[in-house]
Protein backbone atom coordinates (compact mmCIF):
# COMPACT_ATOMS: atom_id res chain seq x y z
CA UNK A 1 0.00 0.00 0.00
CA UNK A 2 1.37 3.38 -0.99
CA UNK A 3 1.07 6.52 1.12
CA UNK A 4 0.31 9.87 -0.48
CA UNK A 5 2.29 12.95 0.56
CA UNK A 6 2.42 16.48 -0.72
CA UNK A 7 5.72 18.36 -1.07
CA UNK A 8 6.66 21.76 -2.38
CA UNK A 9 9.72 21.98 -4.63
CA UNK A 10 11.65 24.96 -5.91
CA UNK A 11 11.32 25.76 -9.60
CA UNK A 12 14.83 24.40 -10.37
CA UNK A 13 14.32 21.11 -8.53
CA UNK A 14 10.92 20.59 -10.16
CA UNK A 15 12.45 21.11 -13.61
CA UNK A 16 15.21 18.61 -12.81
CA UNK A 17 12.58 16.13 -11.58
CA UNK A 18 10.60 16.40 -14.83
CA UNK A 19 13.77 16.06 -16.93
CA UNK A 20 14.82 12.93 -15.00
CA UNK A 21 11.35 11.42 -15.42
CA UNK A 22 11.41 12.05 -19.17
CA UNK A 23 14.94 10.65 -19.59
CA UNK A 24 14.23 7.44 -17.70
CA UNK A 25 10.65 7.02 -18.90
CA UNK A 26 9.52 6.77 -15.27
CA UNK A 27 6.88 8.74 -13.44
CA UNK A 28 7.79 11.67 -11.20
CA UNK A 29 6.62 9.59 -8.23
CA UNK A 30 9.04 6.77 -9.13
CA UNK A 31 11.94 9.22 -9.47
CA UNK A 32 11.15 10.89 -6.12
CA UNK A 33 10.75 7.51 -4.41
CA UNK A 34 14.09 6.26 -5.83
CA UNK A 35 15.85 9.51 -4.78
CA UNK A 36 14.41 9.34 -1.26
CA UNK A 37 15.37 5.68 -0.97
CA UNK A 38 18.98 6.48 -1.98
CA UNK A 39 19.11 9.42 0.43
CA UNK A 40 17.75 7.42 3.36
CA UNK A 41 20.02 4.44 2.61
CA UNK A 42 23.06 6.73 2.59
CA UNK A 43 22.05 8.01 6.04
CA UNK A 44 21.78 4.45 7.35
CA UNK A 45 25.17 3.55 5.89
CA UNK A 46 26.70 6.57 7.59
CA UNK A 47 25.28 5.43 10.93
CA UNK A 48 26.57 1.92 10.25
CA UNK A 49 30.00 3.30 9.36
CA UNK A 50 30.05 5.32 12.59
CA UNK A 51 29.11 2.21 14.54
CA UNK A 52 31.80 0.22 12.75
CA UNK A 53 34.41 2.88 13.56
CA UNK A 54 33.37 2.82 17.20
CA UNK A 55 33.54 -0.99 17.32
CA UNK A 56 37.00 -0.93 15.72
CA UNK A 57 38.16 1.60 18.31
CA UNK A 58 36.74 -0.54 21.12
CA UNK A 59 38.45 -3.61 19.66
CA UNK A 60 41.80 -1.79 19.65
CA UNK A 61 41.26 -0.69 23.25
CA UNK A 62 40.50 -4.28 24.28
CA UNK A 63 43.63 -5.53 22.52
CA UNK A 64 45.68 -2.90 24.37
CA UNK A 65 44.05 -3.91 27.66
CA UNK A 66 44.82 -7.56 26.95
CA UNK A 67 48.48 -6.69 26.28
CA UNK A 68 48.69 -4.64 29.48
CA UNK A 69 47.14 -7.49 31.49
CA UNK A 70 49.71 -9.90 30.06
CA UNK A 71 52.43 -7.56 31.25
CA UNK A 72 50.90 -7.41 34.73
CA UNK A 73 50.45 -11.19 34.89
CA UNK A 74 54.03 -11.88 33.81
CA UNK A 75 55.39 -9.25 36.18
CA UNK A 76 53.51 -10.74 39.13
CA UNK A 77 54.53 -14.29 38.23
CA UNK A 78 58.21 -13.42 37.79
CA UNK A 79 58.27 -11.41 41.00
CA UNK A 80 56.55 -14.16 42.98
CA UNK A 81 58.93 -16.80 41.62
CA UNK A 82 61.97 -14.65 42.41
CA UNK A 83 60.72 -13.74 45.88
CA UNK A 84 59.79 -17.30 46.80
CA UNK A 85 63.13 -18.57 45.52
CA UNK A 86 65.41 -15.93 47.02
CA UNK A 87 63.78 -15.18 50.38
CA UNK A 88 65.13 -17.34 53.19
CA UNK A 89 62.98 -18.44 56.11
CA UNK A 90 62.98 -15.90 58.91
CA UNK A 91 63.28 -16.75 62.59
CA UNK A 92 60.13 -15.92 64.59
CA UNK A 93 62.07 -13.42 66.72
CA UNK A 94 62.73 -11.21 63.66
CA UNK A 95 59.25 -11.42 62.09
CA UNK A 96 57.69 -8.49 63.99
CA UNK A 97 60.45 -6.05 62.98
CA UNK A 98 60.36 -7.36 59.40
CA UNK A 99 56.58 -6.83 59.23
CA UNK A 100 56.96 -3.27 60.50
CA UNK A 101 59.72 -2.51 57.98
CA UNK A 102 57.68 -4.18 55.24
CA UNK A 103 54.67 -1.99 56.12
CA UNK A 104 56.80 1.17 55.89
CA UNK A 105 58.26 0.11 52.56
CA UNK A 106 54.83 -0.80 51.22
CA UNK A 107 53.51 2.69 52.03
CA UNK A 108 56.37 4.24 50.04
CA UNK A 109 55.74 1.73 47.22
CA UNK A 110 51.99 2.53 47.17
CA UNK A 111 52.76 6.26 47.03
CA UNK A 112 55.04 5.69 44.04
CA UNK A 113 52.37 3.61 42.28
CA UNK A 114 49.78 6.31 42.95
CA UNK A 115 52.09 8.98 41.58
CA UNK A 116 52.81 6.97 38.40
CA UNK A 117 49.11 6.23 37.85
CA UNK A 118 48.23 9.89 38.39
CA UNK A 119 50.90 10.99 35.90
CA UNK A 120 49.76 8.36 33.39
CA UNK A 121 53.25 7.01 32.70
CA UNK A 122 53.31 3.25 33.34
CA UNK A 123 56.83 2.28 34.37
CA UNK A 124 56.66 -1.18 32.78
CA UNK A 125 55.44 0.21 29.44
CA UNK A 126 58.04 2.98 29.56
CA UNK A 127 60.83 0.49 30.26
CA UNK A 128 59.70 -2.01 27.59
CA UNK A 129 59.42 0.77 25.00
CA UNK A 130 62.90 2.07 25.91
CA UNK A 131 64.40 -1.42 25.67
CA UNK A 132 62.66 -2.03 22.34
CA UNK A 133 64.09 1.20 20.93
CA UNK A 134 67.65 0.46 22.01
CA UNK A 135 67.52 -3.24 21.05
CA UNK A 136 64.64 -4.01 18.65
CA UNK A 137 65.44 -7.74 18.55
CA UNK A 138 65.49 -8.16 22.34
CA UNK A 139 61.96 -9.53 22.60
CA UNK A 140 61.93 -11.21 19.18
CA UNK A 141 64.82 -13.60 19.86
CA UNK A 142 62.62 -16.30 21.38
CA UNK A 143 59.40 -15.71 19.44
CA UNK A 144 58.76 -18.08 16.56
CA UNK A 145 57.86 -16.35 13.33
CA UNK A 146 54.10 -15.87 13.14
CA UNK A 147 53.52 -17.03 16.73
CA UNK A 148 50.78 -15.12 18.54
CA UNK A 149 51.70 -12.92 21.47
CA UNK A 150 51.85 -14.93 24.66
CA UNK A 151 52.67 -18.19 22.85
CA UNK A 152 55.13 -20.45 24.65
CA UNK A 153 58.76 -19.99 23.69
CA UNK A 154 60.16 -22.38 21.10
CA UNK A 155 63.69 -22.10 22.55
CA UNK A 156 64.62 -24.94 24.86
CA UNK A 157 66.01 -23.81 28.18
CA UNK A 158 68.47 -26.11 29.88
CA UNK A 159 68.02 -26.04 33.62
CA UNK A 160 71.39 -26.49 35.23
CA UNK A 161 71.71 -26.10 38.96
CA UNK A 162 73.61 -22.94 39.76
CA UNK A 163 73.70 -20.53 42.64
CA UNK A 164 74.26 -16.81 42.67
CA UNK A 165 77.15 -17.31 45.07
CA UNK A 166 79.34 -18.97 42.44
CA UNK A 167 77.85 -17.35 39.34
CA UNK A 168 77.89 -13.52 39.23
CA UNK A 169 75.46 -13.48 36.28
CA UNK A 170 72.75 -14.98 38.49
CA UNK A 171 73.09 -12.31 41.18
CA UNK A 172 70.09 -9.95 41.35
CA UNK A 173 70.40 -6.79 39.33
CA UNK A 174 70.47 -3.41 41.08
CA UNK A 175 66.71 -2.96 40.76
CA UNK A 176 66.12 -6.21 42.61
CA UNK A 177 68.59 -5.50 45.43
CA UNK A 178 67.96 -3.38 48.46
CA UNK A 179 69.50 0.04 47.93
CA UNK A 180 69.94 -0.52 44.17
CA UNK A 181 67.89 1.59 41.77
CA UNK A 182 65.04 1.66 44.27
CA UNK A 183 65.89 5.25 45.16
CA UNK A 184 62.46 6.03 46.59
CA UNK A 185 62.51 3.17 49.09
CA UNK A 186 63.89 3.65 52.58
CA UNK A 187 67.33 2.15 53.16
CA UNK A 188 67.82 -0.87 55.38
CA UNK A 189 67.66 0.00 59.09
CA UNK A 190 71.17 -1.34 59.67
CA UNK A 191 72.60 0.94 56.97
CA UNK A 192 70.67 3.93 58.38
CA UNK A 193 71.92 3.40 61.90
CA UNK A 194 75.48 2.39 60.90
Amino acid sequence: MKQKISVQLSEKVFERLEAAAEQTGATRTAVVEAALNDFLSAGIETAQQATLRRLNWMSQQLEQLERDLRIVNETCALHARYDLTATPAMPPSEQRAACQLGGERFEVFAAQVGRRVHLGTPLMRETIDRLSETNPDLFANEIAEGAPLGAPSQVSHQHTPATSANNPELRPRAAAREGGSNGGFPADRKSRSG
